[in-house]
């Protein structure tokens, strides 16, 4: 198959470990009505995976430490790990302005090769990342492998079946624009895009797959709830942008169906021993 190599190739990290990457993402993800948005679900999720006061919580791919801090402020300790040391550095800098320096230990590590044994952690989320991760299966495989029985996952991943994608796609035959070519693979698509001279690997992940390839892992889905619905905001400025971030907000407030939805939050538990 043509996609092959591509599976087998690693996500590059070179966009990861440039600085203006993550000042770029904080514009395009993180204004403050999308934070608002992010406290709420990162609340929830943290309570889902049964994380209280002083439960020690891994985040698997923290980038600069967003969702670490957002769980340190829950009262959880948190365990982050990241593959960019520049994303390290970053999240320790803005871990310290807050006041939350000793409540998250901040380590580099790979996740398809984690350095932790076997059931090391009850309680493990990782934001956005796994898409970005060619070699998904080999992240999953890792991470159910150091979730301890009776622990929780959760993954906050893309949606192959969003709304965003066909609206995209109409949008580039009209304006004339390339397509990024999409590789399948039984998890869903993928492809590698452009982004400030590097390339970084976005997969649309079909979420009945997901969820069947972890359920063969051995874990069982308890939630699957709305993401954000659209990041078409993105793309547009002003009245409109704040209007779909509105949007964006309304939806995972008032618990619409995450099947539209750009991205889902599901979460997995490991049956007890």
């Amino acid at each position: 198959m043509a996609g092959t190599e591509v599976f087998n190739k690693m996500a590059g990290t070179e966009v990861f470990d440039d600085f203006s990457t993550f000042e770029r993402w904080d514009a395009e993800y993180y204004p403050p009505t999308a934070c608002r948005y992010y406290d709420r679900a990162v609340r929830d999720m943290l309570g889902w995976l049964g994380a209280g006061p002083d439960d020690l919580v891994l985040d698997a791919g923290c980038g600069p430490g967003r969702h670490s801090i957002r769980a340190a402020q829950a009262g959880c300790r948190v365990q982050a790990i990241d593959i960019s040391d520049a994303a390290i550095a970053e999240a320790r800098r803005r871990a310290a302005k807050v006041g939350l320096a000793d409540r998250i230990r901040f380590e580099q590590a790979d996740l398809t090769q984690l350095p932790f044994e076997d059931g090391s952690f009850e309680h493990i989320f990782s934001w956005g990342v796994v898409i970005h991760i060619p070699a998904a299966e080999e992240a999953l495989a890792e991470l159910v492998r150091i979730l301890a029985p009776g622990g929780k996952l959760a993954l906050y991943v893309t949606n192959k079946n969003a709304w965003d994608y066909p609206l995209l796609s109409l949008a580039r035959r009209v304006l004339r624009r390339p397509t990024p070519p999409l590789e399948s693979s039984h998890l869903g698509q993928g492809c590698w895009f452009a982004d400030k001279g590097d390339s970084l690997w976005v997969w649309r992940f079909a979420i009945d797959a997901l969820t069947a390839h972890l359920e063969s892992l051995g874990l069982r889905r308890t939630h699957r709830v709305a993401g954000q619905f659209t990041e078409i905001q993105r793309r547009l400025r002003g009245p409109a942008r704040k209007a779909m971030l509105l949007l964006n907000n309304a939806w995972y407030r008032l618990g619409l169906p995450p099947g539209p939805c750009v991205t889902n939050l599901l979460v997995f538990e490991k049956p007890s021993a």
